[in-house]
């Protein structure tokens, strides 16, 4: 049943874009699909230097989609233990609205690494994109975590527990359950069995389909070829510079940054680590052979090839992080407007503590931000992901990583950014009113990787009456967006620089937008109001869940284009209090 629900969504998506046709896929405007082995194998080295030509998506499926959903790859139930799994109202129009958001010219780039039993159900949702997978050899991937401490950080040993776990169930033990041992491995072990099982996965989910290999090694030697060949095959213009460029300041966590690009193949593992990974690889890839096509165990392990192309070097033991971030001490100001170009713009951008307190008095009223499935407000990704709004079911509201109260909200949502200006009395910019407010303005302080992460939204050398971070920090969701055909789902636009993008004119106002549902470390939510909007004038909590429950009745009703649903959600969210 989930496999026809995920089939009929794609084929209705493709078809608003002309993809789908009665003599078959027409491949104009596919999006291209990059696929890792592993984490850390380059993908942001790829997206990165194509992002003047391709819009981009990182980890739409893997990231923005809650444990609990169906087509989760962290989802621990095994699907035939749900009772034929199935997609709800709302499951379906948010996969079918982020699957829209994947289309379009100039083609779109989207990145996923670690799918592991999930791989099937993206390249269902995507049956006409061009696959690049993205490799690199297992001791590169084994000393970047160890450098980045990532095993523990990004919780591994939950990871290996959930492959495990779902590599007994009916459909994947007679290939998988040997190559997943539960002996609880030590980190090394563990790290070699997960690289091999995810390439497994990806090789046989690609069986029969068209790929290209992208090889993290070869770019390191050949940045300039390989991006070179990788254009020609993507039918792409290369950037006006593709050299590295002379980088900013090492930010001060940069595990997230991409700017800095390497010359030499060095892994900092001592020679038993290494051995061990490469080990345990090795025999997890024999154990494959005995039960897999000995076409996909052969393409696994040459994605898993060329350990020896890497010096080892003896770790060097680097300082512990404390986990605050810059300027984690500093205040808030108390929010204001500031008349600017037509229209008050808030002094500062909306807060994690600010988002906090109106996702806990939603959930009160009756609105949990995560609905079968779909995160409906924000993305409440771990912290080590990049997560600071965090849900605590015992206590019933939300919470912010310490020391990260007076930073601006990102993972938001347009619907959680139109919620917070309906409960502020407010509304958000246009892109007009962004760009026009923001000609002229002093370049961006933090974009571009400069410090790593979003700062305090308190600006330096900035006071009540000045706008901080009128460019850069974070990007911000519009209140327009392109036209659309009807049928289509409706977008908005994003404006502006945030950390993580560069920070130069043109990339602050290329014109860019993103589905309603959509989210990522990089947006956030700036307020503007009109001279009759105060405070006063802004809806309830309890009026702001009674409408959004209505649109999630609404999408069970009468069947409706994905155009016309979003246009009812945008609408009961931007009407005035008096018309509730």
């Amino acid at each position: 049943m989930l496999t026809a629900d995920l089939t009929a969504i794609a084929r209705r998506v493709a078809a608003l874009y002309g993809q789908y046709e009665a003599e078959g896929p027409a491949l104009r405007t596919a999006p291209v699909l990059a696929l890792g082995t592993f984490e850390r194998v380059g993908s942001n080295w790829l997206s990165d230097s194509l992002r003047a030509e391709m819009p981009q998506h990182n980890e739409p499926f893997r990231q923005q989609l809650s444990r609990k959903h169906p087509t989760s790859p962290h989802n621990r139930v095994p699907l035939e233990l749900t009772g034929g799994a199935w997609l709800g109202a709302l499951e379906q129009h948010h996969l079918a609205c982020a699957l829209s958001d994947l289309y379009g010219q100039p083609r779109h780039l989207i990145k996923e690494t670690n799918l592991f039993f999930s791989t099937e159900t993206t390249l269902t949702l995507l049956p006409y994109s061009p696959v690049l997978v993205l490799t690199r050899a297992p001791v590169g991937v084994a000393s970047s975590f160890a450098r980045g401490r990532l095993w523990k950080r990004w919780g591994y040993s939950e990871r290996y527990a959930q492959v495990a776990v779902t590599a007994r169930s009916a459909r994947w033990r007679n290939e998988f359950e040997p190559l997943v041992p539960q002996d609880d491995p030590e980190e090394p072990v563990a790290l070699g069995r997960l690289m091999a099982v995810n390439a497994l996965l990806l090789a046989r989910a690609l069986e029969g389909r068209a790929r290209t290999i992208v090889s993290y090694e070869q770019h390191v030697k050949d940045p300039v070829g390989t991006l070179g060949r990788i254009a020609d095959l993507l039918n792409v213009d290369l950037p006006d510079t593709v050299n590295p460029q002379p980088t900013s300041p090492t930010a001060a966590d940069s595990t997230f940054a991409t700017n800095r690009h390497k010359t030499g193949l060095i892994a900092s593992l001592d020679c038993h680590t290494a051995e061990l990974v490469s080990k345990h690889i090795d025999n997890t890839l024999s154990l494959a052979a005995q039960t897999l096509d000995p076409q996909v165990s052969a393409a696994a392990a040459e994605w898993l090839a060329g350990d020896d192309l890497y010096e080892l070097h003896e770790p060097v033991a680097r300082p512990r992080r404390t986990g605050q971030p810059a300027a984690a001490g500093r205040k808030a100001l108390l929010p204001s407007y500031c008349p600017m170009a037509g229209v008050s713009w808030r002094n500062t951008l909306v807060t994690n503590g600010e988002m906090a307190d109106l996702l806990t008095m939603l959930h009160a009223a009756g609105m949990p931000n995560t609905q079968y499935g779909t995160n409906l407000l924000t993305c409440p990704m771990p912290h080590e992901r990049g997560g600071r709004l965090h849900f605590d079911p015992k206590e019933r509201r939300w919470l912010v990583s310490p020391g990260f109260e007076t930073h601006p909200a990102y993972w938001v949502t347009w619907v959680g950014a139109a919620v917070m200006a309906a409960w502020s009395g407010a509304r958000l910019p246009t892109r007009v009113e962004a760009l026009e407010a923001t000609l002229g303005a002093p370049p961006a302080r933090n974009s571009d990787y400069a410090i790593g992460d979003a700062s305090c939204v308190v600006e330096p050398g900035l006071g009540a009456g000045q706008v901080s971070h009128l460019v850069g920090n974070v990007q911000i969701w519009c209140g327009d967006g392109p036209a659309q055909d009807a049928e289509c789902p409706e977008q908005r636009f994003l404006f502006g620089a945030a950390w993580n993008t560069p920070g130069t004119r043109a990339a602050v106002t290329a014109e860019r937008s993103r589905h309603l549902l959509g989210s990522s470390r990089g947006v956030g939510i700036r307020l503007v109001r009109d001279p009759d909007t105060t405070q006063a004038t802004g809806l309830g909590a309890w009026e702001l869940a009674h409408r959004l429950n209505g649109w999630i009745d609404e999408l069970g009703g009468p069947a409706r284009s994905l155009g016309e649903l979003d246009r009812r959600l945008v609408t009961a969210l931007t009407a005035a209090a008096s018309s509730s």
